[in-house]
């Protein structure tokens, strides 16, 4: 039913690019400028927004347009998907649509078979229904469901209505290397428990300083400088090791399907897959999901011990989604290397700069997702949150002391300040704590007063992690 949406919809998106005039009325609205006082241009802008809007409904690219195609397609699994579940799953692709349509989306993408891992629901009322907490009803049938024994959760069940509480609940299924586990999740109404304890004496302001594989905190009463997610790479390791496995096992069984040079030949073929490599396969998706599971964990153990003795957080917020992407400059390296030729002579070149970033280390890290789920944890806790502005207040490359921006190399982990060596990240985290309230410059008064307390707190810090072995030479700097 996915796959006949995307289909549907791609048609639909093909023919609407094809269309002039939506076409030219799009470039106009890009090269438009828009201002939020009267006039012809704000009249210009909203006229083309209205001719697309209505070329849009011409080729039924709206939400409803989907639904109405989904139902069709309904009835032929009516005894298995109510249409609640296919409309949830109408949406969920026309979500992909928009972001085709007015984001930076390219196309939209088929699921491959076995890939569902969830069937989603709209209401309680319809689909899976829970007729008590260790019953559920789905298309008719009954089913038992274990209920954890955990504390936290019974505590819920007791205090929860569940004909008025519950918004809906889902099936889920998690694969283990056993097999497949089925779940019920369930939505409830209201806010979240709060299980952390904050401090008695309300906290302190906490500057957060994000990096690709560290994070450092500052506050006046303590300081953290932590990897994130210092176990990923052994799941990633592994997980190298399975798909080497599978790709020798692909190569043995099919080498109809390959060139000389070791390339898969174009076009379709038919791919013999045995019952070790199907198992190495699944070992490797339970791989990434145990490593997912890993980072998300890692990250709320951290924030919750941060959380606990903070009053308000101030952030330099990170796009770290620019940051995994190649660069596209084609730069030569300042300083020439001696290349060996064949005659034996040696060639002085000015090689080409790598063009690789960050995708690797912010694909085990995950600092993104971090820097999600502390927003959403403060704002859980009532926490104020706030970010400085980037443009006017550059935290990594200021000096206090002098006032001077100096951008550093990523090689000088520390730098020296009014005399005293200090950590690079957790000088910048210093920083962004003792913002003034603009938060487009640092109180450089309350710098001065704070710095040699910070310093001592540093420098205890330091010599904990160097007793515990915990090193990082290319990000901590020791």
């Amino acid at each position: 039913m996915h796959n006949q949406l995307v289909r549907y919809a791609t048609n639909r998106l093909n023919a609407l690019f094809h269309d002039t005039e939506y076409v030219g009325a799009r470039k106009a609205y890009g090269k438009a400028e828009f201002s939020k006082k009267k006039g012809s241009e704000k009249k210009k802008k909203k006229e083309l927004s209205n001719i697309m809007c209505i070329k849009q409904k011409e080729y039924n690219l709206t939400k409803t347009s989907l639904c109405k195609f989904v139902s069709k397609e309904q009835k032929k699994f009516k005894n298995y998907i109510n249409s609640h579940q296919a409309q949830a799953e109408a949406e969920a692709v026309y979500k992909g649509v928009e972001k085709v349509l007015f984001e930076d989306g390219h196309h939209l993408h088929y699921r491959r078979y076995n890939s569902f891992d969830c069937i989603k629901q709209k209401c309680a009322a319809t689909g899976v229904r829970l007729s008590r907490w260790d019953t559920i009803c789905f298309m008719k049938h009954y089913y038992k469901v274990r209920v954890p024994k955990n504390e936290y959760i019974q505590n819920i069940i007791s205090s929860v209505d569940l004909k008025e509480d519950v918004v809906y609940s889902f099936l889920k299924r998690i694969e283990f290397n056993s097999g497949f586990k089925y779940y019920v999740v369930i939505t409830l109404r209201g806010d979240a428990p709060k299980r952390i304890k904050l401090s008695e004496d309300g906290g302190h302001r906490t500057g957060v300083d994000f990096g690709t594989s560290t994070i450092a905190t500052a506050s006046n009463n303590e300081v953290h400088l932590e990897e994130l997610a210092p176990e990923s790479a052994k799941y990633e390791k592994e997980i190298r090791h399975k798909q080497n496995l599978v790709d020798a096992s692909m190569r043995k069984h099919n080498p109809e399907n390959y060139n000389k040079n070791g390339t898969v030949k174009k076009g379709k073929h038919k791919w013999k897959t045995t019952k070790r490599c199907r198992r190495l396969k699944r070992q490797v998706r339970v791989l990434y999901r145990k490593q997912s599971a890993y980072i998300k964990t890692s990250h709320h153990t951290f924030i919750n011990r941060v959380v606990q003795n903070t009053s308000e957080f101030i952030l330099e917020p990170m796009n770290f989604k620019a940051l995994q992407k190649k660069s596209k400059k084609t730069e030569r390296q300042d300083e020439a290397t001696a290349v060996k030729q064949k005659d034996g002579s040696l060639k002085m070149i000015r090689k080409y700069k790598r063009k690789k970033r960050y995708g690797h280390s912010i694909k085990n890290r995950s600092p993104g997702l971090m820097q999600t789920d502390l927003k959403t944890k403060a704002t859980q806790y009532g926490i104020p949150y706030y970010e400085i502005d980037i443009h006017q207040y550059r935290a990594s490359q200021l000096h206090h002391d002098t006032g001077e921006y100096i951008k550093p190399t990523l090689s000088e982990r520390f730098k020296t300040i009014e005399g005293c060596k200090v950590q690079r990240d957790l000088y910048s985290a210093f920083l962004i704590c003792h913002t003034d309230d603009t938060l487009t410059a640092p109180d450089f008064k309350a710098c001065h007063l704070d710095f040699p307390h910070f310093v001592k707190m540093q420098d205890t810090l330091i010599l904990n992690m160097k007793k515990c072995g915990h090193t990082m030479k290319s990000c901590f700097g020791f």
